[in-house]
C-alpha cells in the first residue's frame, strides 16, 4: 500500500510531537529545566513542551486534520522556535487582562467552542471530541484554550492602534513599489544553459565531475557564464555563451528543464541539473514581458498590508512595554 502524502490529525499530531520531542533530545538533558521567570513564576522546560504540543493540536484541528508531511514539519519547527517567547508573552497579555479586571462569560466560551465545531468540523460535535481525546485533550481544557484565547484577543485588539491612523499616499507609494513584483505577469525567461557531459570518450566520470565542480566555483566566484559556456558546454548553445534565447513554458527545452528556468529570478543560476548524459546548469538573464498591476489595482492591497504593518508594530510597542515593567528574566541554553 502507498504511504499518503498526507496524515490525518491524530497521525500529524503524533509525528510533530515526536518531532518536537526528538529536536528537544538533541540537546543536552536538563530534568525540567527554567527558561525563564515572569513576574516570580517560573516557566519551566516541561511548559514549553506541553505549551507546543497544545499549539500542534489545535493547530491540526483548525486546518481541518489534513496536513503534508513538508507543511507539518515546517509549522513544528516554527512553533518549537517561537515557544518560550509565546509563552511569556501570553503570560504577560493574560496578568494584564486580570490587573484590567477582565472577565470573559461563559456564554462566549460557548460560543466560541460551537464556532470551531462548526467550522472545522461541520457541526459533528461527536467527531470534535474524539479528536481532542486522541490528542490529549479535554473538553475542559479545550475551554480554557478559548477563555485565554479571547482575552488575548481582547487586549490585543485595544493595543493594536485599530484603523485610527490612516495611511498616507506616501507610504502607499513605497509599499507599492515594494509588493508589486509579487502581482507581475510571469513573462518569458531568456536564458543561457550550460551542458556539462557526464563522461566522454578522452574524459572519464570522475574528470567530468571535477570539471562541474570547478566551473560551479568559478560561477560562485563570479566569472562570466557565457564565457565558462564557450569553453566548458557541449550543446549547439555553446558558441553563442550558452545564449538560448527567451523561451516559453512549451518547447526548446524538456518539461523539467523549464519548470525549473521558470523558477529563476533575473540574474539567478540553478544548481546542475541531472539530466540524462548531462548536468545542465541555467541562467536566467531576464523576464521579458513582464507587467505589473497599476497602483489602482493594488491600493486596496496595500492599504490592508499597510493597517496590518501598523497594528503589528503598536501591538510590538506594547508587548515591549509589558516586558519592560515586568520582572522577566530569560535563562540562556
Amino acid at each position: 500500500m502507498n504511504a499518503s502524502p498526507y496524515f490525518s490529525s491524530f497521525q500529524a499530531g503524533v509525528f510533530l510531537c515526536g518531532l518536537f520531542v526528538a529536536t528537544a533530545c538533541a540537546k543536552p538533558i536538563v530534568l525540567n529545566g527554567i527558561k525563564a521567570v515572569v513576574n516570580g513564576e517560573p516557566i519551566t522546560e516541561s511548559m514549553v513542551e506541553a505549551s507546543v504540543r497544545t499549539q500542534v493540536q489545535v493547530w491540526l484541528m483548525g486546518n481541518k486534520g489534513r496536513v503534508s508531511r513538508e507543511e507539518a514539519e515546517r509549522e513544528v519547527r516554527k512553533m518549537g522556535v517561537k515557544a518560550l517567547d509565546d509563552l511569556i508573552d501570553r503570560n504577560l497579555i493574560l496578568t494584564e487582562f486580570k490587573r484590567l479586571g477582565g472577565n470573559i462569560k461563559e456564554q462566549y466560551i460557548d460560543e466560541a467552542v460551537e464556532g470551531f465545531i462548526k467550522d472545522r468540523f461541520g457541526g459533528d460535535r461527536d467527531k470534535f471530541l474524539a479528536e481532542l481525546q486522541k490528542g490529549g485533550l479535554t473538553i475542559a481544557a479545550f475551554r480554557e484554550l478559548q477563555r485565554d484565547q479571547i482575552a488575548i484577543q481582547a487586549i490585543r485588539g485595544q493595543n493594536s492602534g485599530g484603523d485610527s491612523v490612516p495611511n498616507t499616499p506616501w507610504e502607499k507609494k513605497r509599499l507599492y513599489d515594494e509588493i508589486k513584483g509579487e502581482f507581475a505577469s510571469e513573462g518569458e525567461v531568456k536564458l543561457r544553459i550550460m551542458s556539462i557531459p557526464k563522461q566522454t570518450e578522452s574524459s572519464s566520470q570522475e574528470a567530468q565531475k571535477a570539471l562541474l565542480e570547478s566551473v560551479r566555483s568559478k560561477l560562485k566566484s563570479g566569472e562570466d557564464f557565457g564565457a565558462l559556456a564557450k569553453a566548458h558546454s557541449a550543446d549547439s548553445f555553446a558558441s553563442k555563451g550558452g545564449y538560448v534565447g527567451v523561451i516559453g513554458r512549451g518547447g526548446t527545452l524538456n518539461a523539467s528543464l523549464t519548470q525549473v528556468a521558470y523558477s529563476l529570478s533575473p540574474g539567478e543560476m540553478s544548481t546542475p541539473l541531472d539530466d540524462g548524459p548531462f548536468w545542465r546548469i541555467l541562467k536566467c538573464d531576464e523576464r521579458v514581458g513582464q507587467a505589473s498591476p497599476s497602483f489602482e489595482k493594488l491600493e486596496q492591497e496595500v492599504d490592508r498590508r499597510l493597517t496590518i504593518e501598523k497594528r503589528q508594530k503598536a501591538l510590538d510597542t506594547f508587548l515591549t512595554k509589558l516586558r519592560r515593567d515586568a520582572n522577566v528574566r530569560i535563562y540562556e541554553d
